[in-house]
């Protein structure tokens, strides 16, 4: 299958076209940042509408992930603007390019759509996002349903493990400080279901196999931790010393808003996909900075 990926020299981007290489030809569309060595790549701006079906007239995608966002939550609460342009605006073009050339569309979200109400929110659940991040992607999920219907959007949770690029996912910045001998804050007062890149392009690759599949999709991990759990559990998994974690809460935080509980409910995934995401220590060694570490 020929798919095109946005938002290739990002985090999660640049792992989804190196993972999803092995199985399909693979396109990078890139803007900033490079993507991995190895896969052809094009360019765009993904609020010119004009650019991205010239894009998608060339390349003559199957299917279209889309990854590319503006994922700084800081950047998106100082910057609105700009929170609109690249996380609604842009999914609102691509998705309408998308349907006219007939390409399947995979838009990635996130599980920040949510209030953090509730524990294990189904896909049911009304979101309310606390943070313009999660604004901003809400209104990127609304965008690519009303321009592509059939369009299949997942809610991704917290990134851990083996990420792509100068930003590292949540178990690798926990390594890397841990390895440096820096203590770390981490909240005790905040839950997510973390997931790996790798159980990410398996439900992208279940998905671009069955051409039928439309809507939304939860993807997150089998476990419902705190951040501080998770630092807990980077450091036994990795041999480092978990003594420098110290433990915070949301209200110390000065930055964006922050849900309590964004935990995902995965059951239609697993059941509609015949998916099922990795184990998280299995994840956490692959990462960046955890080569060194213990064993």
């Amino acid at each position: 299958m020929r798919i095109l990926i946005t938002g290739a020299g990002g985090l999660l981007g640049g792992r989804l076209s190196t993972l999803l290489s092995a199985e399909h030809e693979t396109k990078a569309l890139v803007r900033r940042s490079p993507a991995p060595a190895g896969i052809a790549t094009v360019s765009a701006d993904l609020v010119d509408e004009i650019a991205v079906e010239t894009v998608l007239g060339s390349v003559r995608p199957d299917a279209v992930i889309h990854c590319a966002a503006l994922a700084d939550a800081e950047v998106c609460e100082r910057d609105p603007e700009r929170a609109g342009r690249e996380n609604e605006i842009a999914t609102q073009t691509l998705a309408r390019a998308c349907r006219r050339a007939g390409a399947r569309l995979i838009s990635i979200s996130t599980d920040l759509v949510l209030s953090g109400g509730c524990s294990f929110s189904t896909e049911d659940f009304r979101p309310d996002p606390v943070s313009e991040y999660g604004r901003s992607k809400l209104r990127g999920e609304t965008a690519a349903r009303r321009e592509c219907p059939e369009a299949v959007i997942f809610r991704v949770a917290l990134l851990c493990g083996l990420g792509y690029g100068p930003r590292l996912s949540a178990s690798e910045s926990i390594a890397q400080r841990l390895q440096a001998g820096d203590t770390l804050s981490l909240f005790e007062d905040e839950w997510r279901t973390p997931i790996d890149p790798e159980s990410v392009a398996q439900a992208v690759h279940a998905a671009l196999l069955r051409p039928k599949l439309t809507g939304l999709f939860h993807i997150g991990g089998a476990e419902r931790l705190t951040r501080l759990e998770l630092g807990g559990k980077v450091a036994a998994t990795l041999g480092l010393n978990g003594s420098l974690i110290r433990k915070s809460r949301r209200s110390a935080h000065q930055g964006a808003p922050r849900p309590k509980d964004v935990s995902l409910d995965t059951r239609r995934a697993r059941e509609e996909l015949g998916w099922t995401p990795r184990p998280l220590g299995i994840a956490f060694r692959e990462g960046r900075g955890a080569t060194s570490a213990g064993p």
